[in-house]
């Protein structure tokens, strides 16, 4: 009895030590649409102006217990790396109004209230450069949404299969 017990409390500490921590990932995207470019201006060196590309905004926030501090060092959304910055968010929900129709905003609860740390990862620049494991790779083309965090100085990824759409916001 007294080593079935013993087994079983070595067992699971030594799986909480092993395991990595729960983490939840929301994410949305946003076209962001250019306005229109009127023909003909020119620029100061007197070339011909072009219409802006429409751009996306990325709203991805992780959702994990207090106590875990993990370090966000990489983001990859559809299979494209990404170099981030992260802050964590005082407040929770986070919600993102849509104001497309001035006289009804649309509120979006982008998280939920939550006790929970929450952090806001935002990608600066696309980032080739480093070499991931096959498993990160693998993720990363199996989902919209993958997140590396270091935590206890080892790498894990958490990965999100779909990202959620908001609405198109146009003129910004």
């Amino acid at each position: 009895m007294k080593k079935n017990l013993l087994v079983s409390l070595l067992f699971t500490i030594g799986l909480h030590s092993f395991s990595q921590p729960a983490v939840k990932i929301f994410a949305f995207e946003q076209e962001n649409l250019p306005g229109t470019q009127p023909a003909g201006v020119k620029d100061e060196n007197g070339n011909t102006v072009k219409k802006a590309a429409a751009k996306k905004n990325y709203f991805i926030f992780l959702s994990l217990k207090k106590s875990t501090n993990v370090t966000p060092v990489q983001l990859f959304i559809e299979g494209v790396a990404y170099s981030i910055r992260w802050a964590v968010v005082s407040r929770t929900p986070v919600e993102y109004t849509s104001k497309n129709i001035p006289n009804r905003p649309v509120k979006t609860t982008l998280v939920p209230k939550t006790r929970n740390k929450v952090i806001q990862i935002t990608p600066t620049e696309i980032s080739g450069s480093e070499n991931h494991d096959a498993g990160i790779q693998k993720q990363a083309r199996e989902n919209d949404v993958v997140v590396v965090y270091k935590w206890n100085k080892k790498r894990y990824a958490v990965a999100l299969n779909k990202i959620r759409q908001l609405e198109p916001v146009a003129n910004e």
